[in-house]
């Protein structure tokens, strides 16, 4: 590891992701994700007169709509990610999966499904090689947009987030 390169925490998970063989680190990604935006368009109506009642059924209605999108988003992913990962550890750097699919290091576009409902996803781009254990593989993030990046290390926080929590009721 390059002593310049951050260190990013790492959490044990059992996420879904999905895969695909690439040519290049160079070559362009399928998974273009979304950006996001910056606030939700419900806090537009907060300074607005518009009633309660129409703003929390507004935004119950955009949360639905938000799973629908997902459900439909969820049919083209396995369709342009047709090698399915379990995703065993993650961290801003790289990740740690169990795939039947893959039988050799390789450079793969991966996408990691960090939320389910809503449906939240992240992409990067890396260099695929054996780890310990039968189909367990390691893969470091080379090619990786900001945004993804920022949802991973928010995921992985969250989850210490949640072990911490379960620890002190425990």
């Amino acid at each position: 590891m390059d002593r310049d390169a951050p260190h990013y925490a790492s959490v044990a998970t059992r996420i879904k992701g999905h895969g695909r063989i690439s040519s290049s680190l160079e070559s362009q990604p399928v998974y273009r994700g979304f950006s996001g935006m910056k606030k939700h368009p419900a806090e537009d109506l907060d300074d607005s007169r518009v009633p309660e009642w129409l703003k929390v059924y507004v935004i119950e209605l955009d949360r639905k709509l938000d799973q629908l999108l997902g459900m439909q988003s969820k049919q083209n992913l396995d369709q342009d990610f047709p090698i399915n990962l379990e995703i065993l550890e993650i961290s801003g750097n790289g990740m740690t999966f169990r795939s039947e699919e893959i039988t050799a290091d390789c450079i793969l576009e991966a996408v990691v499904e960090i939320d389910q409902i809503p449906l939240r996803l992240a992409g990067a781009k890396g260099n695929v090689k054996t780890a310990a254990g039968k189909n367990i593989w390691k893969m470091d993030f080379e090619k990786i947009r900001e945004h993804d990046l920022e949802s991973i290390i928010q995921f992985v926080f969250s989850e210490q987030r949640e072990i911490i929590r379960t620890r002190k009721l425990g």
